[in-house]
């Protein structure tokens, strides 16, 4: 009779043990997701230095070759997760089919998450542009890293400028005259994208439409695009 409560005992603490090893097992798999998903954000693997670049009549950043007979075109906000999550896409994209000059991708600036940081991070790219010829797709890669590692504010334009290796007071003094953004947006609206990122197709010079894979097409999806129009 006594010996019944000590099994009951025991049974609990085993029970309690388990429990114990399950839930630290699922704390180290969250951490691990958590971890490996901003590392993939962070990832800065393309080589740009390479690959045509250059700027379309109205200012829009264009990478690739200029005979390439479709264009990739992505309206997003560097602050946007979605968008930061969808850069694998557009880098696997880059590195296959840009790269190799059957296509070309064009970056364009809609300010979707804040009202003032995310036209800033823009101005950002473009200042980069501006003050250091050449370094837009770089700048580009960097204010994604720095937006997906932590939240966006006052001292991210220093940050910015110290990893671009540009004078910060320089950055601040060009800030002001970075209008690209409001080019950009207007543009955005007059062609009805809407959201971030909004990925469209642009034939030779034609302007910019909805894919059949809507908004967001897959990388596979992509190079679908690109291949059928290939001559």
């Amino acid at each position: 009779m006594t010996q019944k409560p000590k099994r009951k005992n025991s049974d609990k603490q085993t029970m309690m043990i388990i429990g114990g090893v399950i839930a630290a097992a699922l704390v180290v798999a969250a951490i691990f997701i958590v971890v490996s998903s901003q590392s993939s954000f962070s990832s800065v693997s393309v080589d740009y230095s390479e690959i045509p670049q250059g700027r379309l009549a109205d200012g829009g950043f264009v990478l690739g070759n200029p005979d390439a007979p479709v264009t990739i075109v992505a309206f997003e906000d560097f602050l946007c997760p979605h968008c930061q999550r969808y850069k694998s896409t557009t880098e696997q994209f880059i590195d296959q089919y840009v790269a190799t000059g059957l296509a070309r991708f064009e970056y364009r600036f809609l300010p979707a998450v804040d009202r003032v940081y995310s036209p800033q991070s823009a101005k950002l790219a473009e200042c980069s542009e501006i003050l250091k010829p050449g370094s837009f797709w770089n700048a580009h890669d960097v204010l994604f890293d720095i937006a997906s590692s932590s939240r966006f504010n006052n001292s991210s334009a220093r940050t910015f400028a110290d990893r671009m290796d540009i004078p910060y007071t320089d950055i601040l003094e060009c800030l002001p005259d970075a209008n690209q953004v409001e080019v950009d947006t207007a543009f955005a609206q007059q062609i009805g994208a809407s959201g971030t990122p909004t990925v469209m197709v642009r034939y030779g010079d034609s302007r910019p439409q909805f894919s059949q894979f809507g908004q967001q097409p897959t990388f596979e999806q992509l190079g679908l695009l690109v291949e059928t129009a290939s001559p």
